[in-house]
């Protein structure tokens, strides 16, 4: 039901606390509290609220807006202010992000008197890594996930919860009130926005099919995303224990009723689901062919891989990261990655500074 929540299953602890949202949106905070909020506005998803020497400030926050000829809303846009600067990942901008308003092709990485800070796509996202360990990733379609070190644990605030371990807490608004709402926790983590316009079309409360599906819409989603369980059981069976399958399917359903079928949502819901089983350094069994999902459009001269280097040689230089394979677009044989693009290794290398 909008604007209602629920606990979701436990996952195993580890040294750093990740929240994500994908979907219309569906959210898992850090604590691992599952909850969805289709407000299609801009929201702090995570701040640090608790600033001192060691723990530098910071703010993440997201854009939804409404999917073309839907009800549904997505993520259309991550920004994040560090260090005096402000990093804009925006959909479809696939390979490029945005400092300070000016547009780059990545990898790229900046260090001033405040801290350090590097941008790269691995696989199908971009990735940034901040020095105290936070990292914001973000697939440029939907999905967005922020990974925050244990040292933070209580210092943060936002959509995400506030890491103290406890998901029975984490619906707070930013005066530390624990509310029953989604919608108003929601609200409470609202930006305001540059134009009266915007605000006019902003609304934080579910539109469309916001209540119990109908039988009959209920039985249509129960068939439709009734297609995920031999792949999630089969496909999907090693990652069993550090994601409930359940939660996609339950989010599947969910976003059937409030917007009917989907062409490509199964597609997108495995996507999701293999690059968290696969970041996490568990194998996921090809699906795409089980699934009828075609393999993702790549660049001239690359190729989709399943199982990709999840931080691929540049023309900048070899790169090296601790993250395992993942879903990528890989550049054929005798060529390299240059910015959003693959060119021949026996040619210049384009400038990646800013995008013409």
């Amino acid at each position: 039901m909008c604007g209602l929540s629920s606990a979701g299953p436990a996952v195993f602890p580890t040294q750093t606390g990740t929240c994500w949202a994908m979907g219309d949106p569906h959210f898992r905070t850090f604590d691992g509290y599952y909850y969805n909020f289709m407000g299609n506005c801009t929201y702090t998803i995570t701040k640090n609220c608790q600033i001192d020497y060691h723990h530098p400030p910071f703010q993440v926050d997201v854009t939804n807006k409404v999917l073309p000829n839907s009800h549904l809303t997505a993520v259309s846009e991550v920004t994040i202010n560090i260090y005096g600067m402000k990093i804009q990942m925006i959909r479809s901008e696939f390979g490029t992000v945005k400092i300070n308003d000016q547009a780059w092709i990545l990898p790229v990485s900046f260090t001033n008197n405040l801290g350090t800070v590097k941008l790269m796509q691995s696989g199908l996202s971009a990735v940034l890594w901040v020095d105290f360990g936070m990292t914001v990733q973000y697939d440029w379609q939907e999905y967005v996930a922020v990974t925050m070190p244990s040292g933070f644990m209580g210092h943060v605030c936002g959509l995400c919860g506030n890491f103290n371990g406890n998901k029975d807490d984490d619906l707070a608004t930013p005066n530390g009130t624990v509310v029953k709402s989604v919608t108003e926790m929601g609200r409470s983590w609202r930006v305001p926005m540059r134009g009266l316009e915007d605000e006019d079309f902003c609304k934080d409360e579910c539109t469309g099919e916001c209540a119990e599906c109908s039988f009959g819409k209920r039985l249509a989603a129960d068939m439709f995303c009734g297609m995920l369980t031999p792949i999630l059981d089969i496909q999907f069976r090693d990652c069993h224990a550090l994601i409930d399958p359940s939660i996609f399917f339950d989010m599947c359903k969910f976003d059937h009723c409030r917007g009917g079928g989907l062409k490509d949502y199964l597609c997108r819901i495995l996507q999701v689901y293999t690059d968290a089983c696969q970041r996490a350094g568990i194998k996921v069994h090809d699906w795409r062919h089980l699934a009828r999902c075609a393999e993702p459009a790549c660049p001239s001269h690359s190729h989709f891989e399943q199982c990709g280097n999840a931080c691929p040689p540049t023309c900048l230089g070899n790169t090296t990261c601790d993250t395992p394979c993942v879903q990528a677009c890989v550049c054929d044989e005798g060529y390299i990655r240059s910015g959003n693009k693959c060119v021949s290794k026996t040619k210049l290398c384009l400038d990646n500074t800013i995008v013409e």
